[in-house]
């Protein structure tokens, strides 16, 4: 222990010196701590001090340049009457620069004088409500202390708000600062005029070939006439970016320079071939090798409805699924039919299924502010074959609703935000169904930054399936827990009812929980630490939460966060490996 801890020692030491080693000076500086950060970040002395190309001839101009690049620095913040000096000490090795910094009082907006011209004034209830928006978000009212970054960001908020709805060709008249660094004040004018009242001229599409035109135009929520909205414009680029049949999508409308005051609108896309086949490999470490094969065909009956086929095989399913879309209307919303069979063997409860079902679903592409909604009817029939003679033979007819949220900061790698997942739906005994049951299920994860760039995750899982006898619903409508993104250190759903030749039997009841933080490690790895916690059961009394341990690593690839865990499972002293890809859901 004491030759490691030496070890430890030395290469801390040599980590020094090799820090030092490769700093070409050194720098102090003796500043406040609202202007330190900002000096730090730009100014040219911090930037070449570990770069192992610059020439020491520069050292001093550089110095001598740091008064005049700190006050244009501090002038962005407010500070007009700053104090700098660089000092130069080269009889040390490495050189050592010292700065000094007296900011002094930061200057206040004092006067604001700000107004409103063009057509907007022909509409005062108008005109006054968004003078009054404007000046309750902006940062530049009297009292405020003087940026460059908030004089900026009050400029484009005028400009946004009038060019966003009704007045695209909006500008700004007038916009001066007066600085009077005697009395650390400024004194603003602002004058933005509106231009004239536009609305949308005639509405044309391009580079269409392979689909009816209808597939766009039925998209279109607007028309000729109706007064210019730049988010109506935005939703339809999205939706249609969105859509199976193009690569990509501009729409456009230019303001008219003349009148009548129009914004003709163009709609181009970019279309994708009518037929795609894709086939992929790879593995799994819940399930092993898989393979997965698809087709699909844009434009069935020439009325753009999408037809597709897919086919799954790993180690525990085999799945075959067809199914049509029909095209998505300006509301949003989508609607599918579908049918797949499906054999599984997973814990040894093996189960034959067959379904048909029609879906009707609500993307948070289509200003949702990131909510997906789904209605599903689903009929299907199920054989599970628990271990022994204990067969199962079902069949069920069931609604279900399924509604996600994404708050994220970032979809492919979030560092801020929350995801959550609500299900609720049931079958009635009667209908089509051997078993009335109501199943209630929600699943969340939240992301938390901490400590500079590392993410805190927390996650937690909770279902119950009501119903009088469970043997007679459907494996889907039941929970299992283990595995990667359920409790790490266990088998792939091995947490459950146990049953005879060792088969694991879905339960009615899931709690599940894990916290994980992640911290980088060098460039886009992370590293990983975490702990999960949970159960399946048949009621809450009989759950029996296990624990999980373990650390991994993480890597931002382009598609996502690819992870590979190493866990501990506490009940039954085992250890599992995981490879994932992306979110829980």
């Amino acid at each position: 222990m004491r030759v490691d801890c030496h070890r430890f020692l030395l290469s801390v030491c040599l980590a020094l010196a090799c820090g030092l080693a490769h700093a070409r000076y050194t720098v102090t500086l003796d500043a406040p701590g609202e202007v330190s950060d900002l000096l730090q970040r730009h100014l040219d002395i911090y930037r070449w001090r570990d770069d192992a190309k610059f020439d020491k001839e520069g050292l001093a101009p550089l110095v001598e340049r740091i008064p005049v690049d700190a006050t244009a620095l501090l002038n962005t913040a407010g500070y007009f009457a700053p104090k700098v000096v660089a000092h130069l000490d080269s009889g040390v090795t490495p050189p050592q620069v010292r700065i000094f910094v007296v900011p002094g009082e930061p200057t206040r907006f004092r006067n604001v004088d700000f107004k409103l011209q063009g057509a907007i004034i022909d509409d005062p209830d108008r005109e006054d409500r968004l003078q009054q928006r404007i000046v309750d978000a902006w940062q530049i009212n009297p009292g405020q202390v003087f940026t460059q970054s908030g004089w900026d960001d009050a400029k484009r908020r005028v400009l946004q708000s009038l060019q966003n709805s009704r007045y695209p060709a909006a500008r700004l008249e007038k916009n001066e600062v007066r600085i009077d660094p005697a009395t650390a004040s400024a004194d603003v004018t602002l004058v933005a005029d509106s231009g004239p009242l536009y609305h949308y001229g005639e509405i044309k599409v391009e580079g269409l070939q392979r689909y009816p035109e209808k597939l766009v135009t039925e998209l279109i929520d607007f028309k000729a006439g109706d007064v210019y909205r730049r988010r109506d414009l935005l939703n339809l680029q999205s939706q249609l970016e969105s859509l199976p049949y193009f690569g990509g999508a501009v729409v456009e409308a230019p303001p008219g320079a003349t009148a009548p005051w129009q914004t003709p609108v163009t709609v181009r896309v970019q279309e994708v071939p009518l037929q795609r086949i894709t086939v992929s490999a790879g593995y799994s470490t819940t399930s092993g090798p898989r393979g997965t094969a698809s087709y699909s065909y844009n434009n069935l009956l020439d009325r753009g409805w999408v037809f597709d086929a897919v086919t799954a095989l790993d180690r525990d399913t085999q799945a075959l699924a067809l199914g049509v879309s029909f095209p998505e209307r300006a509301s949003g919303y989508s609607h599918r039919v579908y049918t797949a069979v499906a054999h599984s063997d997973v814990e040894n409860l093996q189960t034959q299924v067959w379904k048909v079902g029609v879906s009707r679903s609500l993307t948070g592409l289509t200003g949702t502010n990131g909510i997906d909604r789904q209605i599903a009817l689903e009929y299907l029939t199920e054989r599970r074959d628990r271990g022994g003679e204990e067969i199962d033979e079902l069949n069920a007819l069931t609604a279900n609703y399924r509604w996600v949220r994404r708050d994220l900061d970032n979809q492919r790698d979030p560092h801020r935000g929350t995801l959550l997942q609500l299900e609720v739906g049931g079958a009635v005994r009667g209908v089509l169904s051997d078993q009335t049951f109501v199943r209630v299920y929600g699943r969340g994860q939240h992301y938390l930054p901490f400590a500079g760039k590392g993410i805190l995750i927390s996650r937690l899982e909770l279902g119950q399936t009501i119903t009088r006898e469970s043997t007679n619903v459907p494996t889907d409508w039941l929970f299992r827990a283990g595995g990667a993104g359920s409790v790490r250190g266990y088998d792939y759903q091995s947490l459950g009812i146990p049953g005879s030749d060792n088969t694991v039997v879905p339960a009615q009841v899931i709690a599940t929980a894990s916290l994980e933080a992640q911290y980088p490690v060098y460039k886009d790895w992370r590293g990983a630490v975490f702990v999960d916690y949970g159960d399946a059961a048949a009621s809450i009394s009989a759950l029996k939460p296990v624990a999980g341990m373990g650390a991994g690593a993480r890597w931002v690839s382009p598609v996502g966060v690819v992870g590979a865990d190493l866990a501990y499972g506490f009940d039954r002293k085992q250890v599992r490996f995981y490879f994932s890809l992306g979110m829980a859901f």
